[in-house]
C-alpha cells in the first residue's frame, strides 16, 4: 500500500482543510519513532498531534481519558476505571451520556500495547490499520460514496453514524471493515480542534486503496448529476421567488 500517494490523492481530490491521519495498533513500540512526549487530556487530542508528525503512545498515555483508553483497546487500572465511572456518573446526570449506552460503545478488539500515530502520509514502513478523517460533510459525502459505505446493500449492512463519544468511530470501522462516520462530540471539538462544520469519517486500512481508485469516479458523476440538477432547477421557479410573490400578493391583497 502506498500511503503518500493514497493521502495526496484523497486530500487533493477533496480540497480536505486536514491532511488525513492514520492509526496503527502494535505491542512494541516501532524502531524510530518518537514516543509522544507531552501529557495528552483526552485521546483524540492525539489526533491533533498526528496531522503533523510520526508517533506512538502507550496506554498510559491514554488514562487522562478512561473512555477513550476503553474505547482504543486498553484495560486500564482500577482507579483509572473508577475515574471513568465518575465521569460518565456525571454525564448521565445532565443527560448527555448514559452509563448503560456505553456498555455499547465498540473497541478496538486487537490486543495490543501502543498506538502509532501520525499523517497517513507517512505510513510507509507501517501499515494502517484505520485512517482518520477530519471533513466537512459535503466531503464526507464524496469520500464514503467512495469507499462504497452508503451503498444500499441491505441486511443491516447500511452506512454507520454515530455522535458521542467520538473515538468510537475508529473501533467501528474496524470491526465492521467499513467506512464509519462520527458527528464529532464536545470531547473532540475542544482537545481535537474540529470545528462546528466539520465531522469525521474513520477508514479500514482495506478500503483506503478502493476509495483512491474510486474518488476520480464519485467526482465526475457527482460534477454531472450537479449540472443536471442545475438544468433541472432552471426550469422550475425558486422557492425563494415564490415565497417573494407569495408574499407580495398578500400586502397587495390587505
Amino acid at each position: 500500500m502506498d500511503c503518500a500517494r493514497i493521502a495526496n490523492a484523497l486530500h487533493e481530490g477533496l480540497h480536505l482543510t486536514h491532511p488525513p491521519i492514520a492509526m496503527t495498533f502494535l505491542d512494541e513500540p516501532p524502531m524510530g519513532i518518537p514516543h509522544y512526549a507531552q501529557s495528552a487530556p483526552s485521546a483524540c487530542a492525539f489526533w491533533k498531534a498526528a496531522q503533523n508528525s510520526l508517533f506512538y503512545a502507550t496506554a498510559e498515555d491514554h488514562y487522562n481519558c478512561p473512555i477513550g483508553a476503553v474505547t482504543q483497546g486498553f484495560s486500564p487500572p482500577q482507579f483509572v476505571i473508577e475515574q471513568g465511572m465518575a465521569l460518565i456518573e456525571r454525564m448521565g446526570k445532565i443527560q448527555y451520556f448514559e452509563a448503560v449506552e456505553f456498555r455499547n460503545v465498540p473497541r478496538v478488539e486487537k490486543p495490543h500495547r501502543v498506538i502509532v500515530y501520525g499523517p497517513l502520509k507517512s505510513f510507509q514502513n507501517l501499515r494502517p490499520e484505520v485512517a482518520l478523517f477530519i471533513c466537512t460533510p459535503f466531503q464526507a459525502m464524496l469520500l464514503s460514496e467512495a469507499t462504497g459505505a452508503v451503498v444500499w446493500r441491505g441486511a443491516g449492512k447500511e452506512a454507520r453514524t454515530y455522535g458521542r463519544p467520538a473515538c468510537a468511530v475508529i473501533p467501528s470501522a474496524i470491526q465492521n471493515s467499513a467506512a464509519s462516520v462520527s458527528l464529532g462530540c464536545m470531547g473532540a471539538r475542544t482537545f481535537a480542534g474540529i470545528q462546528s462544520h466539520e465531522l469525521l469519517i474513520a477508514i479500514p486500512s482495506g478500503a483506503l486503496a478502493e476509495s483512491e481508485q474510486k474518488l476520480s469516479v464519485i467526482l465526475k458523476a457527482n460534477a454531472e448529476m450537479k449540472n443536471f440538477y442545475k438544468a433541472r432547477e432552471s426550469q422550475f421557479p425558486s422557492a425563494s421567488q415564490s415565497v417573494e410573490k407569495s408574499w407580495q400578493s398578500g400586502i397587495s391583497r390587505s
